[in-house]
């Protein structure tokens, strides 16, 4: 494996360490856990922020971006902004977030290398199935 490989795998392993330690958190001390479900579906919110940050960059770095790509990047962080809207349910915030980080890897398996595409597979299950359990805890 290349130097970028390695760097891209465990950054995106890392990554998932808030995901999975929040969760496993709130899965272990129920009582305590649930002041952990905010700084969670937060790092959810930077996470989902930075894949369409990455595709906003990705089209620039073409010739000639293409407008709806740009629209379209814009879209998973303003969702996840709006659902932190006082009155917001829990539940509803969690289902944004697992419902776009999950169209961020549909839109990932453009054209693409296999590593990548097996990385965010790896990435996304990780942090969707984190957020899914607490979400089945609430």
């Amino acid at each position: 494996m290349d130097r970028t490989r390695l760097t891209a795998w465990t950054l995106t392993l890392a990554g998932l360490i808030p995901f999975v330690g929040l969760a496993a958190w709130i899965v272990l001390a129920p009582r305590e856990g649930e002041r952990w479900v905010e700084p969670l579906t937060v790092y959810g919110a930077i996470i989902l922020s930075f894949l369409a940050g990455a595709r906003w960059g990705k089209a620039f770095a073409g010739r000639d971006p293409r407008p709806a790509t740009l629209i379209l990047s814009n879209l998973p962080p303003v969702a996840a902004w709006l659902t932190f809207i006082p009155g917001v349910p829990v539940e509803f915030r969690l289902l944004v977030l697992i419902f776009g980080l999950i169209g961020m890897l549909y839109w990932d398996f453009g054209p693409s290398p296999v590593w990548y595409r097996n990385l965010r597979i790896i990435a996304t299950t990780g942090a969707a199935l984190s957020l899914g359990v607490v979400m089945q805890l609430l």
